[in-house]
């Protein structure tokens, strides 16, 4: 049997989509024009950010990831469970960057 190769195309969309998955977005604000000030007030931006974003939706560790039911349903619930709550904390974090007048570069 033979195999098909992904090639230079599969592989640089691959790159691009790690690099987006792993938070390498780069953030823009047209308001702000010099590139220092842009760096220290994103920087800063993130920051509060993520502040509220702990406050607003606390994540959770360790073993409140986790459910001590076994089956099948059990588990399911808890990683459901699990992926709202990280969508709520990423979602309030993002709209905290865009209501600061951060958008996604292209």
């Amino acid at each position: 049997m033979q195999y098909k190769t992904l090639g230079w195309r599969g592989i640089a969309g691959m790159v691009f989509a790690v690099a987006v998955a792993a938070g390498c977005a780069r953030y823009v604000n047209p308001d702000i024009t010099d590139p220092r000030e842009a760096r220290a007030r994103l920087a800063a931006d993130k920051s509060l950010c993520h502040s509220l974003a702990n406050e607003t939706v606390p994540p959770s560790y360790g073993e409140a990831r986790f459910s001590p039911d076994p089956t099948i349903e059990g588990q399911t619930v808890q990683y459901l469970g699990n992926v709202l709550e990280d969508d709520a904390h990423d979602n309030v974090y993002a709209r905290c960057l865009r209501d600061r007048g951060w958008r996604l570069a292209n």
